[in-house]
């Protein structure tokens, strides 16, 4: 069992400890390990659909663009790019689409849809067709966040008034 000088000495060693200054490193990692904290907990308010609306959807619209972006699709058909939330206890997805036309095989569709509370039903709307930079133009535009807001309340409106909200 240590003594009282042994123990004491341990507690003035350790109090030394915390009054150095912090070095350049730990003090980047803390700065790098709260944003990082701070990122990870708003991606899961958002993915819950816990967060203010406005905030949900720029976060979709910004992850779709990215994702495009990342991707570049040149082909004329490609896998189609969706980015799934939740927005007032009902999933979505944005999905970023390949023409279906054969007649515009360069074109890209933006398409929304919303299910119904239950999940059974869907209603969908395009809300943007063009180029891969364009539709990325588009989504990073301040008001596409209000005018998707929205459309997805068009959508909701829409389930209700066929009685499958």
């Amino acid at each position: 069992m240590p003594d009282d000088d042994t123990t004491k000495q341990l507690a003035q060693d350790l109090l030394d400890e915390l009054d150095k200054p912090k070095s350049p490193e730990r003090e980047a990692y803390e700065i790098r390990k709260e944003r990082e904290d701070r990122e990870a907990l708003e991606r899961f308010y958002i993915s819950t659909g816990q967060a203010k609306p406005q905030l949900i959807i720029a976060h979709v619209l910004a992850d779709l663009a990215a994702a495009i972006e990342t991707a570049n699709p040149t082909e004329n058909t490609f896998e189609p790019i969706e980015v799934a939330f939740t927005y007032q206890n009902r999933k979505g997805v944005l999905r970023f689409i390949p023409s279906p036309s054969p007649k515009k095989p360069e074109r890209r569709y933006l398409e929304l849809s919303i299910k119904s509370e239950s999940g059974v039903s869907t209603s969908s709307a395009f809300i943007d067709d063009g180029t891969n930079e364009s539709i990325v133009a588009y989504l990073r535009k301040p008001e596409v966040v209000a005018d998707t807001m929205a459309t997805i309340e068009d959508l909701m409106q829409s389930l209700s008034r066929n009685r499958l909200a």
